[in-house]
């Protein structure tokens, strides 16, 4: 993933599109927000995206946690 600082250099939305065509940006505003340019299709983005997500990655920290956990075969009979 590319990171392009818009306080540095103003590219205009063509040439933003245009990079994106070939990797995924990251776009960081003069105003501190950050925005993903990438193509529609790309999974592996979304995985990057969930990779750097700190508040999913506590959630799955605190569910790999829990004791409260049900064997499989008790689901299954629960499902049937």
């Amino acid at each position: 993933m590319k990171t392009i600082n818009l306080s540095s250099h103003l590219p205009s939305v063509n040439e933003l599109l245009g990079m994106a065509r070939t990797d995924a940006l990251l776009v960081k505003t003069q105003d501190g927000h950050t925005f993903v340019i990438s193509s529609a299709d790309e999974f592996e983005f979304e995985v990057e995206l969930l990779r750097q997500n700190h508040t999913f990655l506590s959630m799955l920290d605190e569910f790999k946690k829990g004791e409260d956990t049900i064997p499989l075969e008790e689901v299954e009979k629960k499902l049937r």
